[in-house]
């Protein structure tokens, strides 16, 4: 049995927890300690030693000046500890640092925050031991000296195709996730194709609520594979991804993809329909071409996963 100490300190994201959730998953048998300052975890952990940590977050790559002595003591006596917020603090174990906010890295100077979590990362990344990434693309972002470990893959699996037929997405006012492009998309298709539209909205943006869209908000994990299932075909907006997820959970909920031709999904499938990034008819070619490949029943598509061993 290993000890090891979680610092889930800035995991507030879906994507994050999914990824805790699957940590959980395959170390239930390992003695854990769980620094945290999202009180959405309490349930998660409460098997587990925990400590709610309430300093703020812009002091947290020095948090080893803030914690008390026997805390600081506590984490010192682990194995190791595993930083899943994108930056971490100094302890005398060996330790991870998790990237899964890609932005600073491939954008420090669009904004003040990137420029200085950019700054945070670095410093992570001097006093880590390894850097964990979910993809390659992003592992070849880090800088040469630094070692990083790949806990993600994908693996072919049959799945069948969903006989319902409709589009769905799912949209968030971030820049990144290009949503002036996504919103004009969807009206194109609304005017070009006659199967209902599905909007998951993550932003409480009223700008969406359209007589042709259908509007969902506050879904939890199988509530979205749910609606994903009575839809054929997932539409992806975004510029970057550390993983894109939803691609994968659409993939396997037995949906075609439209994904823009880009690193994070540098993958071939027969249901993968690739765009070139911002362009409308190239999109609109794609939904096309995937509308014309839905009579298969069963395919073959990859299905993305973590191996959170370590050793």
């Amino acid at each position: 049995m290993e000890k090891i100490v979680l610092n889930l300190c800035g995991v507030k994201s879906k994507g994050g927890i999914t990824v805790i959730n699957n940590y959980l998953s395959q170390n239930k048998d390992n003695s854990l300690y769980v620094l945290y300052d999202n009180l959405d975890f309490i349930e998660k952990i409460e098997n587990f030693e925990s400590k709610y940590i309430n300093t703020k977050r812009i002091y947290h790559l020095f948090l080893n000046f803030f914690l008390d002595k026997q805390s600081t003591k506590k984490i010192n006596s682990y194995d190791y500890i595993i930083h899943f917020g994108n930056f971490g603090f100094k302890t005398n174990i060996k330790s991870y640092t998790l990237i899964q906010n890609i932005l600073p890295l491939v954008k420090p100077f669009s904004t003040f925050r990137n420029f200085a979590l950019n700054f945070a990362y670095r410093y992570s990344f001097k006093i880590s031991d390894e850097i964990i990434v979910q993809q390659k693309h992003v592992a070849d972002m880090i800088p040469n000296q630094y070692k990083t470990k790949i806990i993600g893959s994908t693996e072919i699996k049959n799945v069948k195709q969903n006989e319902n037929i409709g589009f769905v997405t799912i949209y968030e006012e971030i820049k990144n996730k290009n949503p002036k492009f996504q919103k004009e998309l969807l009206r194109e298709i609304a005017s070009k194709f006659d199967e209902k539209i599905t909007i998951i909205n993550l932003s409480k943006n009223n700008e969406i609520y359209e007589s042709d869209f259908n509007v969902l908000e506050d879904l939890d994990r199988d509530e979205l594979m749910e609606v994903f299932k009575s839809h054929s075909t997932y539409i992806h907006t975004s510029e970057f991804e550390t993983v894109g997820l939803p691609i994968y959970e659409a993939l396997e909920s037995g949906l075609k993809v439209i994904v823009p031709n880009l690193d994070y999904i540098n993958l071939e499938n027969e249901n993968i329909f690739k765009y070139e990034f911002g362009n409308y008819s190239s999109a609109i070619n794609a939904i096309d071409d995937s509308i014309k490949n839905l009579k298969k029943p069963y395919c073959d598509v990859p299905i993305y996963y973590e191996n959170w061993n370590l050793g």
